[in-house]
């Protein structure tokens, strides 16, 4: 998706695609220059030989081995001087000019030293640069820097003069970086020091000094200008960082509180609970709630300013919406006619015999031997929806800077279904202290979208066992349809504080979270198919996440770049549905 580049960067991923020789892929890196700020030639045409010799899947499974470690930026920048040598030998009995391209970009690699700032020189890996410095002497006919024994060794290892195939380079390079005891096969993150301060020292030191939100098992809600994609944590204003929330008396009254009244009595909803949390979701709680409160007399200070930021966070959304309606009824439009032509095209309308419409030649003799004037064909519209929608919004923590996006583009594909009669369910998905809360924002028979404008992130997400909740929903307000379309926002990163229990297959419990929480939540979405439910996926995220979102959804996803992209992906999943049922 080129709509979310720069103009420099769109360029450079030209550039990439042009020396893979398809287009048909997100390159994970894009050489740009950072001090002239444009593409980088030579080795953006790297990038691309190495796409085309090892394919998008092998990179991508390379470059994951490591992602996270403390010592990533080295490993990748090693990984590079490796790859460039390969693919250099591989294209060059192809493309002889290749060689005074790759001249000119190493006395550029020189020239370039004396642009650099202090601060630069310092932020450089002094390995890496050592290696890079004596690649590119060695290509410039320049005289070697000096080198220990250890580095010369290391930099033979990365100039490799035989040919390394697609099924080899990742055990080769992970092979050498064990030799070297640069990467063992495990990531290393490096922990941060952390000091906990309660109270009063607590309090003061929020207010003068930056304060950073990390997920937790508490409820905040807050805008989305206060989130900094940037950090690994999300950035609050200091001023309110030390506005928490205290434990209530149990864990159901504080869900209750902050999420709305259970849709489910106590009883349903403990023998719901017997039936979804077992196996990996043994211990876990689930809650079913429309986000209406019951109303009390007297509620703690705490919830009232959640509720009172829940109730500004909808104002934004709506706020942002009608700022942009214009160009959103536009969207809703065209989105509606889209899905409209593809059901004329597929749907084939019951055929009756009438006294008006288009004469039927078979029926002609009717009229005049048994008296019966229906001879024509008069076409009957089924009244009946065809199908239902489930949207299914991810709204974890990962989301509050999307909070305004989200709710525009979940108000968007849902206007765009009502105009073509097709039921619309819409949802968002959060897990807080071991509840995983499926809150409906609005019910396929409610006409109006408004209600969506409710969306907003916190806590974690639990994907698997939202999945057996939409099951359970599906079973117990299916809508006036037989067939039923899920559609989950996702960036395919199941995570949540709540850990899986010891069993046979984890004796000693497991986190929720990487390839546990992915498999989990991929067994569960082909339990849902296999009862019929059509389940895809809109994806945003890494070219990591692209790959757990395949094992989770199969090809039945689509990638996009950037929110605002979410209605018109959903749109084509739909279309693309419409296509396969036998209207």
């Amino acid at each position: 998706m080129t709509g979310s580049y720069t103009e420099v960067q769109r360029r450079a991923a030209n550039q990439i695609w042009g020396a893979a020789g398809h287009y048909d892929f997100e390159p994970m890196f894009l050489a740009i220059h950072s001090q002239e700020n444009r593409p980088d030639f030579y080795m953006n045409l790297v990038i691309g030989l190495a796409y085309k010799y090892f394919g998008q899947k092998t990179l991508t499974e390379l470059f994951v081995r490591w992602q996270g470690d403390s010592r990533q930026q080295m490993l990748d920048d090693l990984a590079w001087l490796y790859i460039e040598q390969i693919v250099y030998k591989l294209e060059i009995p192809i493309r002889p000019a290749l060689e005074e391209v790759r001249m000119d970009y190493a006395e550029a690699f020189f020239a370039g030293e004396y642009k650099l700032s202090r601060q630069e020189w310092m932020s450089k890996n002094q390995l890496v640069y050592t290696l890079q410095s004596a690649r590119w002497s060695r290509v410039s006919g320049r005289k070697l820097p000096v080198m220990t024994p250890f580095e010369k060794k290391l930099l033979l290892a990365l100039t490799p003069e035989n040919k390394v195939s697609q099924e080899e380079i990742i055990e080769k390079l992970v092979s050498i970086y064990k030799t070297f005891y640069l990467f063992d096969g495990k990531k290393h993150i490096r922990k941060p020091l952390m000091l906990h301060f309660t109270g009063t020292a607590a309090r003061l030191l929020t207010r003068i000094m930056p304060a950073q939100l990390v997920k937790t098992d508490r409820v905040v809600v807050m805008r989305s200008s206060q989130a900094d994609s940037s950090q690994n944590g999300i950035m609050q204003n200091k001023s309110s960082s030390h506005m928490i929330l205290k434990k209530e008396e149990t864990d159901h009254a504080y869900i209750e509180n902050c999420f709305g009244r259970s849709l489910y009595s106590k009883q349903e909803l403990a023998r719901t609970e017997k039936e979804l949390c077992k196996g990996n979701h043994a211990g876990c709680h689930v809650w079913f709630t429309d986000g209406k409160y019951i109303p009390k007399e007297k509620i703690s200070a705490e919830n009232r300013y959640l509720r009172n930021q829940a109730q500004l966070q909808m104002e934004r959304n709506r706020i942002y919406y009608y700022k942009n309606q214009k160009l959103y009824q536009s969207i809703i439009t065209q989105l509606s006619s889209q899905i409209r032509n593809c059901m004329m095209v597929h749907q084939q309308p019951d055929i009756l015999p009438g006294r008006s419409g288009r004469l039927d030649p078979a029926r002609v003799w009717r009229s005049e031997y048994v008296m019966d004037d229906r001879v024509f064909h008069a076409n009957y519209e089924e009244k009946k929806p065809l199908f239902t929608v489930d949207l299914l919004l991810d709204a974890s923590a990962s989301r509050l800077q999307y909070q305004e996006m989200i709710a525009a583009q979940g108000v968007i594909l849902s206007e765009s279904l009502q105009a073509c009669h097709i039921p619309v369910r819409v949802s968002e998905f959060c897990s807080v202290r071991g509840y995983t809360v499926l809150r409906i924002l609005k019910a396929f028979e409610e006409k109006k979208s408004d209600d969506v404008f409710r969306y907003f992130a916190t806590g974690w997400n639990r994907d698997g066992l939202v999945m057996r909740e939409m099951n359970e929903l599906l079973r117990s307000h299916s809508g006036s349809a037989d067939r039923h379309l899920l559609i989950l926002l996702t960036d395919a990163e199941p995570n949540d504080s709540f850990r899986i229990q010891s069993s046979e297959q984890f004796p000693f419990g497991k986190d929720y979270g990487d390839e546990a929480a992915v498999n989990d939540t991929a067994a569960e979405v082909r339990a849902l198919q296999r009862k019929g439910i059509c389940v895809s996926a809109v994806f945003m995220g890494t070219d990591a996440g692209a790959l757990k979102a395949e094992i989770i959804c199969g090809k039945e996803y689509t990638r996009i770049q950037e929110v605002g992209q979410l209605a018109r992906a959903a749109g084509l999943l739909i279309q693309k549905e419409i296509s396969k049922i036998d209207l």
